[in-house]
């Protein structure tokens, strides 16, 4: 089982704070890109390292804005997909939306191209945070978008930012939130990016006390949804599998410009260049042989990002031995600091693990 990114870089207006590549288009997705995705899918794997295709699991198109596709723009990817891999009948199919690109036409455009999960780019139902943060929507668009999808798919969520101005206008996001009853709940702090506009405003960013604050404020909101990952919450059975792929470190290609692929130990990269890939689709950037010793690095170090942690079985079934011999100096480490814990079937993060994430990956690596 695989997953597949498909990265759409294109958006109305480019959000100040947003360092994902994409470039600002008055009108749709141009079919002259579409055409370059489908050919780059149709002509996976290309040679060597990227042999084994598999069986897709979940597609998810994000970028930049997906949402600006015309329905023939997602059938055209969708059927590529389809004719080159194994597609579950029960695949998840996502697709990454602004609120104010929603309609009643066009949720049934994405239905009738498969489309099965939404996920709406809402970040705040707060005015002046919005407009902060340099979105085009305001809180009523935000509201009426989301039971516009609520009505139409019953598997969809929204992503939200913490930390942004006014800060205290979070748990107002958060009530509201919790009032539209989505089925997966993403929220993530403010970042302010090298190489973004927000770079130069970075010392508006909160203190590590206030960050702290208002996780908390998410996680005690959120009660009733499952904290299966350190951003993430879902009512049970909507997870989101194409995340859970990335977070398991299991094997995903990536398609579009800027896509990143993880095949058969080899990370790619395609350019973050609209001309360049067009010109070649499929063509890398960059190419990584990862040895075994730094994928299984990075297996515990994205498991630990789980509530759920990592199956000591599912690692020896991966790696035909157990944890311990490899990494028990840093494991005992991190459980005597109270970030991991353990039993006979699991390593896992406990809440604090949570909190100080990156402390656990940089003991991990050594």
């Amino acid at each position: 089982m695989i997953g597949v990114y498909i990265h759409i870089p294109f958006c109305r207006t480019l959000c100040p704070y947003c360092d994902f590549f994409s470039v600002d288009i008055a009108g749709a997705v141009p079919s002259a890109y579409v055409e370059s995705v489908c050919q780059e899918i149709l002509t996976f794997p290309r040679a060597g390292a990227l042999a084994n295709a598999g069986t897709l699991a979940a597609i998810f198109f994000g970028g930049g804005t997906p949402s600006l596709m015309k329905e023939s723009g997602l059938r055209c990817i969708l059927e590529a997909l389809r004719k080159k891999f194994a597609v579950t009948a029960d695949a998840e199919i996502t697709i990454e939306s602004n609120p104010d690109d929603v309609t009643t036409e066009l949720i049934e455009a994405w239905k009738r191209a498969g489309i099965n999960r939404v996920t709406l780019g809402v970040q705040s139902f707060n005015g002046a945070t919005l407009r902060y943060l340099g979105r085009r929507h305001d809180a009523a668009t935000a509201v009426r978008a989301c039971k516009l999808v609520a009505g139409g798919f019953d598997n969809w969520g929204m992503d939200l930012i913490f930390g942004a101005k006014p800060v205290d206008a979070w748990p107002e996001t958060l009530e509201q939130c919790i009032a539209l009853q989505p089925k997966h709940v993403s929220t993530y702090g403010l970042t302010y990016e090298p190489e973004t506009p927000f770079a130069a405003r970075a010392h508006e960013a909160v203190d590590d006390e206030t960050w702290l604050r208002l996780y908390h404020q998410a996680a005690s909101r959120l009660s009733a949804y499952d904290h299966y990952e350190i951003s993430n919450y879902a009512l049970p059975g909507y997870q989101c599998r194409h995340n859970l792929i990335y977070w398991r470190n299991e094997e995903y290609a990536g398609f579009g410009a800027a896509a990143y692929s993880f095949i058969d130990s080899v990370r790619a990269r395609n350019p973050a260049d609209i001309e360049r890939y067009t010109a070649n689709p499929g063509a890398k950037e960059e190419s990584i042989c990862l040895t075994e010793r730094e994928i299984r690095v990075e297996t515990l170090i994205q498991h630990f990002r789980l509530k759920a942690g990592i199956e000591k079985s599912e690692y020896v079934r991966r790696f035909g031995q157990e944890i311990r011999p490899k990494f028990a100096a840093p494991i005992d480490k991190l459980i005597g600091r109270g970030l991991l814990w353990e039993d006979d079937v699991h390593i896992a993060p406990t809440e604090r693990g949570f909190e100080l994430n990156n402390e656990i990956g940089l003991e991990i690596v050594g």
